[in-house]
């Protein structure tokens, strides 16, 4: 079985799927933080009626996205999967996203993530890129934004309501595609387990200066 986590976004996800990608059971929670992943877990474990050792990989999303997220997230992958030496891979949370079943795949697929001080983080994916893995987790400026909103893509956005509102008519709340479903689409394209902040955390700038 496959164990498949994100907490990368403002909804965190726990999933277990088997060998095949089928998913099993998952829980996701709106508004949540990455330390709930291990009682999400612990759920899953007990509506499966199955034990960690029933694990025989970890797929983690590594971002971009909330660094406090992301770290727990993969630490708790991490100490998972060193503890029962299985593989985990890490996957891009936006990658994941667009690469959800119920998206259509004959249209090009954006995911923008509000990155604040004026930038947005940002992921496009063309009609013939069927799979996951296909582009690039991109940090940009907002007037940039019309770049990769060519060929009226459809839109799945997370960020504050000043974000939101320069985006175009018909955009959908990326917490509807933050799935289990979404992670396992995206395994053939897994990595290395490393954080993809893709900026500084504001201490970490400062330390710099």
């Amino acid at each position: 079985m496959i164990l498949a986590l994100d907490a990368a976004t403002a909804t965190v996800v726990a999933g277990i799927a088997d060998r095949n990608g089928r998913i099993l059971s998952e829980r996701t929670l709106p508004g949540g933080r990455g330390d709930v992943i291990p009682g999400m877990v612990a759920s899953l474990f007990q509506e499966l009626s199955i034990g960690p050792d029933s694990i025989g990989s970890v797929l983690c999303g590594v971002g971009p996205g909330s660094f406090t997220g992301i770290r727990v997230a993969l630490s708790f992958a991490r100490g998972f999967a060193f503890r029962r030496e299985l593989p985990l891979g890490g996957v891009s949370s936006l990658d994941a996203a667009i690469s959800h079943p119920s998206l259509p795949r004959d249209l090009p697929r954006v995911a923008l993530l509000d990155a604040l001080r004026g930038e947005a983080h940002v992921r496009r994916m063309d009609p013939k890129a069927s799979t996951g893995g296909a582009g690039t987790d991109i940090r940009v400026p907002l007037d940039r934004l019309r770049d990769f909103l060519v060929g009226d893509p459809v839109v799945v956005a997370e960020g504050k309501p000043d974000f939101l509102a320069t985006l175009p008519p018909g955009w959908m709340p990326l917490s509807r595609f933050v799935s289990a479903a979404g992670i396992l689409a995206v395994r053939d394209a897994a990595g290395e387990p490393l954080p993809n902040y893709l900026r500084a955390s504001a201490p970490e700038e400062l330390r710099r200066r």
